[in-house]
């Protein structure tokens, strides 16, 4: 049997009876992405997730089969088998040439022993981590422990499990900001809850090193049980519904990246400058001040691109309202007498005009704690021609300040972070659905309001997320400073699909030159002051020397970064890479957490006086020095350097000429350091770096190929 195509012209699911009554839907999207639902009426309601755009839904044909063969039902793609056994309920992985992916996918019922089990086990396991620090002004009080334990895994007659087993071998990443301590989770458990400071980012989605994922197509709370409990299989623990899930297989963990954000959305591409250096001030300055330090970055040469601003901007400090104004005593961004005056206009002889003029970028601090399903449901009544809610769509105020050049906003935790338990949301549903799917909402909404009304790409950034948060904006570690822990949201983040992830560098750290030599090697760098003076003039020679070379040397790297950056927005592969996702067939990097690659060339180490060396040549960045790899090294680090930096052998690395700013001059040289080695090979992606244009594929790509016989070097470019 093949796929029958419904009234849109795409693929019906397969539905397959089951043994103990329910109904399996197996749905092949892709060749390599299988979505598995399980139903006990048959039915398979819409899901929010879909409802509101977070997930693709639009899968093209692919002539998926269906046979039936001794009991079985066998559902077959061109790569891959998925073999039913009705009466044990059960799945089993091979690909068409019958190698075993994954021997058996069950589906155990809240009435099976291990069921109560799993969840007092994993009541245990995070009960500690409560909900009880809530951001700033929440007024939330500690709740008693034995609550928060009782609650941690919810109703027990509700829960759902997905079990999976697992080859001795197989290790496994992503799972999004949920652990400070690896990146290689087998053995531990994952929370897939938005915590403050805590996990802040969880994404339902895990890696096998073996080239096969799940994510878990759930917003409930939920967990990612990983040979913990039991050390042969991986538990997927729902909180409420029935599972729902999909199966991406490929042949290396890039790939299943690759699928996941196909899935979930691609990564965010940010306008070129907003992988130059952001820098917020501190919260007592004013607008002299902040265009003083503007204008010191430029005497002193500093590469600098973005300033925002604080909550000293607004009228009322922290103000969660849609009528919100500028602090005229501190930000006059327009003259007093017109504040009533529509529509708004960047005024040409005012802070904002003229911190353009010194080529920043300008973004606004908000704080936000309001319904989002509002908009999202009138976004869909609108489409079917009902009628509006006729209540504010938060965002939209936002428009104002956009037309009066502000060019970006970070996006607070507060108080979308924070669980609403007594809130009946607009769309009829509560918090246990909701709480989730807000980290996602949050800066969806904020990239349709500046899309739709600049039809540009913004700079907006928030320390919250989801599953799909990838496709919707840029990320940080929130407030979790810029020391050791900042770099292990980076890496799995990294190993989840996120591109653009970034920490408050420079803050709560404990050496000065070692967080600028980790920060400034960040997809995207922000150096937030806040209460603090971290500006580079203020620190000592030494420091301010560091400062100054770092902010210089990522300016030079701009071709390079934005290049890794592009080619991130279309496959997923992070500008940040863990070192087992690039080698990983290399056992010593399974949870190697103090170095990453940088790109595809550059190695930079952290945290350490020591550092592992993969298989191949590298050359110490620093010295010139060439090292044979496969082994750990401690190497020198200059006194006004922070860590280890070293390339590849056969790199090629695109520089520009240092600018105070990225598009100060056009980009019409590129400097290539190459460092020939045998056969090696790099692509140069570029694009206008303002517009969407690149969604549908205008971008360019050059392939240079470096040939090295020893005798001579040849170099060929591939337009």
């Amino acid at each position: 049997m093949n796929h029958q195509l419904n009234a849109k012209g795409r693929p019906d699911p397969f539905d397959i009876p089951l043994h103990n009554g329910q109904v399996l839907r197996i749905q092949a999207c892709r060749n390599e992405i299988f979505r598995i639902r399980i139903s006990p009426t048959g039915e398979f309601q819409e899901t929010v997730m879909e409802r509101y755009g977070i997930i693709k839904t639009d899968w093209e044909p692919i002539g998926a089969t269906h046979k039936k063969k001794n009991g079985k039902h066998i559902i077959s793609t061109e790569s891959y088998r998925l073999t039913v056994d009705p009466l044990a309920g059960d799945i089993t992985v091979t690909d068409n040439n019958g190698i075993l992916v994954v021997e058996r996918i069950s589906f155990i019922q809240p009435k099976d022993a291990i069921a109560h089990e799993l969840a007092a086990s994993l009541n245990t396991y995070f009960g500690e981590i409560r909900q009880d620090e809530a951001i700033i002004g929440s007024g939330k009080s500690d709740t008693p422990i034995q609550a928060q334990l009782l609650d941690e895994v919810g109703n027990l007659s509700k829960g759902r499990i997905i079990g999976v087993t697992l080859k001795e071998e197989e290790r496994f990443y992503g799972g999004g900001s949920t652990s400070r301590t690896n990146i290689q989770h087998r053995g531990t458990a994952l929370r897939m809850w938005a915590t403050y400071k805590k996990t802040e980012i969880p994404m339902p989605f895990i890696i096998s090193s073996e080239g096969w994922g799940i994510f878990n197509n759930t917003t409930a709370k939920n967990y990612l049980d990983i040979g913990r409990f039991q050390k042969d299989n991986l538990f997927v623990y729902n909180s409420e519904g029935d599972p729902d899930f999909y199966l991406l297989l490929g042949r290396q963990m890039t790939e299943v990246i690759d699928h996941y954000t196909r899935v979930t959305g691609r990564p965010y591409l940010m306008p070129k400058w907003g992988y130059g250096l952001a820098f917020g001030g501190n919260t007592m300055e004013d607008q002299l001040d902040i265009l003083n330090d503007a204008l010191r970055f430029r005497e002193e040469q500093i590469p600098c691109d973005i300033f925002w601003l604080e909550p000293q901007w607004m009228e009322k400090r922290y103000d969660f309202s849609t009528s919100k104004n500028w602090n005229f005593d501190k930000f006059p961004a327009e003259p007093f007498w017109e504040k009533e005056k529509f529509p708004k206009y960047e005024h040409p002889t005012l802070f904002i005009s003229r911190l353009h003029g010194l080529g920043f970028k300008l973004a606004l601090w908000l704080c936000i704690d309001h319904d989002m399903t509002i908009a999202e449901e009138d976004k869909l009544a609108l489409e079917r021609g009902a009628s509006l809610s006729g209540k504010d769509h938060w965002f939209q105020h936002l428009t104002r300040f956009i037309d009066q050049g502000v060019d970006g906003f970070k996006l607070d935790p507060a108080h979308t972070l924070d669980e609403h338990p007594d809130r009946a949301y607009h769309n009829g549903l509560t918090d246990k659905e909701m709480h989730n799917l807000n980290q996602v909402l949050l800066p969806k909404q904020m990239y349709e309001t500046f899309r739709s009304h600049k039809g540009i790409r913004s700079f907006h950034h928030y320390c919250g997320g989801y599953a799909g948060t990838q496709h919707w904006g840029v990320s940080t570690s929130g407030d979790n400073g810029g020391d050791k822990v900042a770099l292990l949201d980076q890496l799995n983040l990294g190993l989840s699909g996120f591109v653009n992830t970034s920490a408050d560098v420079l803050v709560e750290v404990s050496d000065n030159k070692a967080a600028m030599h980790m920060g400034f090697f960040f997809p995207w760098i922000q150096v937030n002051s806040w209460y603090n003076l971290l500006h580079p003039w203020y620190m000592n020679p030494e420091e301010k020397e560091t400062f100054h070379f770092y902010a210089t040397l990522r300016n030079s790297l701009f071709p390079y970064i934005y290049s890794a950056a592009l080619q991130g927005s279309q496959s997923g592969m992070p500008i940040l890479r863990a070192m087992p996702l690039v080698f990983p067939d290399d056992r010593t990097v399974d949870n190697l957490t103090s170095q990453f690659m940088f790109g595809d060339h550059l190695l930079v180490g952290v945290n350490s006086d020591s550092l592992y060396l993969p298989k191949g040549k590298w050359i110490n960045y620093w010295t010139g020095e060439t090292v044979t790899g496969n082994k750990t090294i401690h190497a020198s680090v200059p006194e006004t350097r922070g860590g280890s930096l070293f390339i590849r052998e056969g790199a090629i690395i695109p520089y520009q000429k240092p600018t105070q700013f990225i598009g100060e001059n056009l980009l019409d040289t590129i400097e290539l350091k190459i460092y020939p080695y045998q056969t090696s090979s790099y692509i140069l992606w570029e694009d206008d770096g303002i517009t969407f244009a690149y969604e549908k594929g205008d971008f360019s790509k050059t392939k240079i190929d470096c040939v090295d016989t020893g005798q001579n070097t040849e170099i060929t470019f591939n337009p």
